[in-house]
């Protein structure tokens, strides 16, 4: 069973096709304009990148709790139940991971295998259940969307600016559309992502309305241009969102200030989830790549245009000015005789240059 559209975020699907036709025509042109080394170069980076996440999820599986029927059966219960209501056929793995405190939950996969792994302090932070199910339904919602499906494709439209960005957060406002079809009621759905920005021990006495009324800042200068830039809206933001699905025209849009965007891509770069800084390097390594795969190509050129190599001098011989190709290179058999004096011809003496002596 597929996933309900209804619950699919009206800003993913035209920001996903044009993703898809902008990052097709950047995989064909890194082909052409490298010769094949682009592409050749990209497969081994995301090759050796699988290779770090599997060595990262052997640790998950090494060091985390796997839930399941006998482990934890309450939560594995909660799960399958969230699995039934997004349409998901395969339930996937589970993992309860000590993090050191920091409160987060995500999915992934490798291959054919999928994962969510729940941090215990956000699952202790989680103290109304249907909390911790808002959480397991968002990201639940990330596997039954196929948003993990399309990652290693998408990742030049990720690098862009302003639309990577636009449609990463496109993606979550979608997770948290499955996270409340998983709990079926606004405020457990809405203190669920409160639980992110205060902790557990306050998420319950948070003022939702007040919470959600702090995005009118969001269209300012600095939180525009660290959100343009951003992979995850502003929780408030994402608060007030959930308010307007249930109940559509009681959340009216902040607009953002125009001069955010120009400057967006420079000073939102260390903006949480920003692809800012990953984007220069990538153009640093095209850049190199085209420049050297003409340098290739130029060599190979002129190597075809060439006979054998032969015998080479060190230096270049020098060639006469003006050659003659009239003149024989031949010796005169006749330059080197003596000439034979002429009988007519009056004989000089010794010591009289210029006068002759005659009998």
């Amino acid at each position: 069973m597929a996933l309900d559209k209804r619950l699919v975020s009206p800003r993913e699907p035209p920001l996903f096709a044009l993703g898809v036709v902008l990052s097709g025509l950047c995989w064909a042109g890194l082909t052409v304009l490298t010769l094949g080394l682009g592409l050749l170069y990209a497969v081994l980076v995301l090759g050796l990148m699988l290779v770090a996440h599997a060595v990262f999820l052997a640790s998950v599986r090494g060091n985390g709790v796997r839930v399941g029927p006998e482990q934890l059966p309450e939560l594995h219960r909660r799960l399958e139940a969230a699995c039934q209501r997004l349409g998901l056929e395969r339930v996937p793995e589970l993992y309860l991971l000590q993090s050191g405190g920091v409160l987060n939950a995500f999915a992934t996969r490798l291959l054919s295998r999928r994962f969510v792994i729940l941090h215990s302090a956000l699952a202790d932070a989680c103290t109304d259940p249907r909390q911790l199910e808002f959480v397991l339904g968002h990201e639940l919602g990330h596997l039954a969307a196929g948003h993990l499906a399309w990652n290693g494709f998408l990742l030049p439209f990720r690098l862009v600016p302003w639309l990577g960005a636009a449609y990463s957060r496109a993606r979550e406002y979608t997770g948290d559309r499955c996270g409340l079809a998983v709990v079926e009621d606004l405020e457990p759905a809405m203190r669920g992502l409160v639980v992110l920005a205060a902790g557990g021990r306050y998420a319950g006495e948070v003022n939702l309305a007040a919470f959600a009324a702090q995005r009118a800042e969001s269209g300012r200068f600095w939180m525009a241009t660290t959100e343009l830039m951003s992979s995850h809206p502003f929780l408030c933001k994402r608060v007030a969102e959930l308010q307007n699905v249930v109940h559509p025209g009681t959340v009216a849009p902040v607009p953002r200030t125009p001069l955010a965007y120009p400057f967006a891509p420079l000073l939102g770069m260390t903006a949480p989830g920003s692809t800012g800084i990953a984007l220069l390097v990538l153009i640093y390594l095209g850049v190199v790549g085209v420049v050297a795969a003409r340098s290739v190509q130029s060599r190979l050129a002129g190597v075809q245009g060439k006979g054998p190599p032969g015998f080479q001098l060190p230096f270049t011989p020098e060639e006469p000015d003006d050659p003659d190709p009239h003149v024989d290179d031949e010796p005169d058999p006749k330059a080197d005789q003596e000439p034979v004096p002429d009988d007519d011809e009056p004989e000089r003496l010794p010591g009289t240059q210029g006068k002759t002596y005659r009998e």
